[in-house]
């Protein structure tokens, strides 16, 4: 077997997509109930791909909470980056409203100038607001991440995320891999 449990390996799903299986249960503060998931195969890659997952909501939420993560594959788009030819757009849908999180590996290139790819947009209570005069180049992601990993080590401050969530993280992401080998949802109590 390969990376991921598949057959044919997953690079898209487990490597790629570990950071936005860590940040949907993140976000809410909320563990994942299952999942379902689809993916091609594009020259070894398991994408394009679709996840849908359902929160377990252990407290009272306006509406039932769901969530969606696309792995689209364009091999013929050039997107300029410092670092890879790859970005990642994240929409939050919430209650009152929407937080458009624009560009993530690649922010900083020739898009985040256009105004429909400002690094963020939250449009709430009628209002549309953006967000871009911030240090957004992806290197400094990796700068505050190694100082609150030396902080936790010395011991002034807590790990964002613990062990524990890191399983939890790795079941999600390993579950949403079974799901497209076997075309079905998985619940997360019921894998192992």
């Amino acid at each position: 077997k390969m990376v991921g449990g598949a057959e044919t390996g997953s690079p898209v799903l487990l490597d790629n997509g570990w950071h936005a299986f860590a940040l949907a249960p993140w976000i809410f503060g909320e563990e994942i109930e299952k999942v379902f998931a689809w993916t091609g195969n594009y020259k070894g890659l398991d994408a394009p791909a679709y996840v849908m997952f359902k929160y377990k909501q252990s407290r009272e939420h306006v509406i039932p909470q769901y969530g969606h993560m696309e792995f689209s594959l364009m091999p013929e788009m050039q997107i300029p980056s410092k670092y890879y030819p790859t970005d990642e757009f994240i929409e939050i849908i919430a209650s009152r409203g929407v937080m458009i999180i624009n560009q993530g590996t690649s922010i900083g290139n020739p898009m985040s100038e256009s105004k429909i790819f400002a690094p963020l947009v939250i449009i709430r209570d009628g209002k549309v607001e953006t967000y871009e005069n911030f240090d957004n180049d992806w290197k400094s992601s990796f700068i505050g991440a190694t100082k609150h990993l030396i902080d936790v080590a010395k011991g002034k401050k807590v790990p964002i995320l613990t062990g524990e969530d890191a399983r939890k993280i790795l079941k999600f992401n390993l579950a949403a891999i079974k799901s497209a080998q076997i075309s079905k949802e998985v619940v997360l109590d019921s894998f192992s």
